[in-house]
């Protein structure tokens, strides 16, 4: 059973990984045709992106040091 259980978890993470790329694919395709239709939109688009980063940053460096003081 356990080595049942242990090929679950690998093959799912495949999968994840998988669906990952494929999506990235995906709205790297998007943002090309984007780009080539509005480029207007797309540097909204770019600037939507740059904060969603920098917003992301400050949430896993809040997350961290909550676990530091711990």
């Amino acid at each position: 059973m356990s080595r049942v259980t242990g090929q679950r978890l690998p093959n799912a993470l495949v999968k994840i990984v998988d669906l990952l790329v494929e999506h990235r694919i995906r709205l790297d395709a998007l943002e090309g045709v984007l780009k080539e239709t509005n480029p207007l939109a797309h540097d909204l688009y770019l600037g939507s992106i740059e904060n969603l980063r920098v917003r992301k940053a400050a949430e896993v460096e809040q997350v961290l040091s909550s676990l530091e003081t711990q």
